[in-house]
């Protein structure tokens, strides 16, 4: 089984016996995006699957334990010649007292003596992609925060839990609660702040 944490956003693998009335046991859960497409071999345990983080694009993988594995790809080996991105779970308190988290991206090479452009990219919940790989290609309207990380921005993407009636100000009160409680931080020039939404 594959199972995710909604608090720590960690993915990994759970097992268990159909027929057997006790709860999945752990094998292993990570800072991952993990086992998808996973399969098994008819005739042993044996299991081939993909795994990423937010670093590593989605290579397939071989393991009897999914503790021990080989990677048998490697999809993006040029990788190597840009700067990539780091992603952190942050938490605060929105101005309507409520607790909050969303994603900060910064470039691998951070130097926390420097400051550093912020783009803030909203769109309902995007916590949950904490350890996903984007590839840094063009999208029809979602902000691709692997390239602008990559020329030196840090990205940020609060979570927007919205009242009825009232999206606006929602939006308002967890995006702009976030960025001054980011603003804080010496390293985030906060002359230089973009934002970028979607659907509305």
């Amino acid at each position: 089984l594959t199972a995710f944490n909604n608090t720590t956003k960690q993915t990994g693998v759970y097992q268990t016996i159909i027929d057997k009335s006790k709860n999945p046991e752990r094998v292993v859960v990570a800072d991952m995006h993990a086992a998808q497409n996973m399969r098994k071999a008819k005739d042993a345990n044996v299991y081939i699957y993909s795994k990423e983080t937010v670093q590593n694009p989605a290579d397939v993988y071989v393991s009897t334990d999914f503790v021990n594995e080989t990677k048998v790809s490697s999809i993006n080996p040029q990788q190597k010649d840009y700067i990539w991105e780091t992603s952190e779970l942050v938490e605060w308190k929105t101005y309507s007292g409520k607790p909050a988290k969303g994603v900060l991206y910064k470039p691998e090479n951070f130097d926390p003596n420097k400051k550093y452009p912020m783009i803030v990219y909203f769109y309902e919940k995007m916590s949950d992609n904490l350890n996903r790989y984007q590839d840094p290609a063009p999208t029809r309207s979602r902000l691709n925060h692997s390239y602008f990380v990559s020329n030196g921005y840090i990205v940020f993407t609060p979570d927007i839990a919205y009242n009825d009636g009232q999206p606006g100000k929602s939006a308002e009160d967890y995006i702009n609660s976030g960025v001054e409680m980011l603003k804080k931080n010496n390293w985030i020039d906060g002359s230089k702040i973009g934002i970028q939404g979607q659907s509305w």
